[in-house]
Protein backbone atom coordinates (compact mmCIF):
# COMPACT_ATOMS: atom_id res chain seq x y z
CA UNK A 1 0.00 0.00 0.00
CA UNK A 2 3.16 2.39 0.78
CA UNK A 3 4.57 1.64 -2.34
CA UNK A 4 1.48 2.42 -4.22
CA UNK A 5 1.42 6.18 -2.73
CA UNK A 6 -0.24 5.61 0.75
CA UNK A 7 1.11 7.90 2.96
CA UNK A 8 3.82 6.19 5.93
CA UNK A 9 1.47 8.29 8.95
CA UNK A 10 -1.85 7.52 7.31
CA UNK A 11 -4.15 8.11 10.29
CA UNK A 12 -7.90 6.25 10.64
CA UNK A 13 -10.90 8.05 12.68
CA UNK A 14 -9.57 7.05 15.77
CA UNK A 15 -5.97 8.02 15.12
CA UNK A 16 -4.28 4.94 14.58
CA UNK A 17 -1.68 4.88 12.29
CA UNK A 18 -0.35 1.88 10.31
CA UNK A 19 2.25 1.43 13.16
CA UNK A 20 0.10 1.50 15.76
CA UNK A 21 -2.63 -1.12 13.84
CA UNK A 22 0.37 -3.34 13.19
CA UNK A 23 1.66 -3.67 16.81
CA UNK A 24 -1.87 -4.08 17.90
CA UNK A 25 -2.08 -6.75 15.14
CA UNK A 26 1.27 -8.80 16.26
CA UNK A 27 2.77 -8.57 12.83
CA UNK A 28 6.66 -8.49 13.83
CA UNK A 29 7.68 -8.07 10.63
CA UNK A 30 5.46 -5.28 9.48
CA UNK A 31 6.45 -3.33 12.36
CA UNK A 32 9.89 -3.52 10.81
CA UNK A 33 9.53 -2.71 7.58
CA UNK A 34 7.45 0.56 8.86
CA UNK A 35 10.31 1.60 11.23
CA UNK A 36 12.70 1.02 8.54
CA UNK A 37 10.54 3.10 6.49
CA UNK A 38 10.32 6.09 8.79
CA UNK A 39 7.52 5.06 10.37
CA UNK A 40 6.32 7.77 13.48
CA UNK A 41 6.37 6.49 16.67
CA UNK A 42 5.49 9.18 18.68
CA UNK A 43 1.71 8.83 17.52
CA UNK A 44 -0.91 8.66 20.14
CA UNK A 45 -4.31 7.47 19.05
CA UNK A 46 -7.81 9.01 20.18
CA UNK A 47 -7.39 6.39 23.51
CA UNK A 48 -3.94 7.61 24.27
CA UNK A 49 -2.53 4.82 23.10
CA UNK A 50 0.75 4.56 21.02
CA UNK A 51 2.68 1.25 19.34
CA UNK A 52 4.70 0.37 22.30
CA UNK A 53 1.27 0.55 24.34
CA UNK A 54 -0.32 -1.96 22.25
CA UNK A 55 2.61 -4.46 22.13
CA UNK A 56 2.58 -4.11 25.79
CA UNK A 57 -1.00 -4.81 26.20
CA UNK A 58 -0.34 -7.91 23.79
CA UNK A 59 2.18 -8.92 25.54
CA UNK A 60 4.29 -9.23 22.19
CA UNK A 61 8.34 -9.20 22.99
CA UNK A 62 9.39 -9.09 19.88
CA UNK A 63 7.43 -5.79 18.60
CA UNK A 64 8.67 -4.02 22.04
CA UNK A 65 11.90 -4.78 21.58
CA UNK A 66 11.41 -3.43 17.60
CA UNK A 67 10.09 -0.11 19.17
CA UNK A 68 11.98 0.27 21.79
CA UNK A 69 15.42 -0.21 19.50
CA UNK A 70 13.64 2.78 16.88
CA UNK A 71 13.49 5.14 20.25
CA UNK A 72 9.91 5.03 20.36
CA UNK A 73 9.04 6.75 24.10
CA UNK A 74 7.24 4.36 26.63
CA UNK A 75 6.04 7.13 28.65
CA UNK A 76 4.00 9.08 25.88
CA UNK A 77 0.46 8.53 26.27
CA UNK A 78 -2.64 8.30 28.44
CA UNK A 79 -2.36 4.60 28.31
CA UNK A 80 1.57 4.58 27.56
CA UNK A 81 3.22 1.41 27.71
CA UNK A 82 4.18 1.81 31.39
CA UNK A 83 1.08 1.92 32.68
CA UNK A 84 -0.31 -0.97 30.66
CA UNK A 85 2.53 -2.69 31.62
CA UNK A 86 1.54 -1.99 35.58
CA UNK A 87 -2.18 -1.49 35.18
CA UNK A 88 -2.60 -5.65 33.27
CA UNK A 89 0.22 -6.87 35.34
CA UNK A 90 2.96 -7.54 33.08
CA UNK A 91 6.04 -7.03 34.94
CA UNK A 92 8.13 -9.11 31.85
CA UNK A 93 6.92 -5.59 29.65
CA UNK A 94 8.10 -3.56 32.47
CA UNK A 95 10.97 -5.26 32.74
CA UNK A 96 12.05 -4.74 29.08
CA UNK A 97 10.82 -1.01 29.04
CA UNK A 98 13.09 -0.70 32.17
CA UNK A 99 16.08 -2.48 30.91
CA UNK A 100 16.26 -0.76 27.49
CA UNK A 101 18.58 2.51 27.56
CA UNK A 102 17.03 5.49 26.68
CA UNK A 103 18.25 8.44 24.92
Amino acid sequence: MIDAGVPLNVVNPRGDTLLIVAAYQQHAETVAELLRRGAETSAVNAMGQTAISCAVFRDNEPVLRLLLEADADPDLGTHSGVAIADQFGLPRMREIIESHPRG
